[in-house]
């Protein structure tokens, strides 16, 4: 789910309960700002969440290199 930072943070109560179930994208100026993750995200569901950027013989450090400047490209 996309939401803007000002409507997060104008209606950040009903956003975090949220977040406990699925994932949440903070856009700023309609750019991908941040992303709220539940907690009991599986590291598989985090691998299966780079599925078709990285080759599947990618480290663990590859996979968190990789998902850090998938985000800072949105700047």
């Amino acid at each position: 789910m996309n939401v803007s930072v000002a409507e997060f943070k104008s209606e950040i109560d009903r956003y975090l309960d949220l977040a406990g179930e699925e994932e949440i994208v903070l856009t700023k100026d309609g750019k991908q700002f941040a992303t709220i993750t539940p907690a009991s995200q599986s590291f598989g569901e985090y691998i299966r969440s780079l599925r078709g950027i990285l080759p599947e013989t990618a480290t663990l450090e590859e996979a968190h290199e990789e998902r850090m400047a998938k985000h800072e490209r949105h700047y």
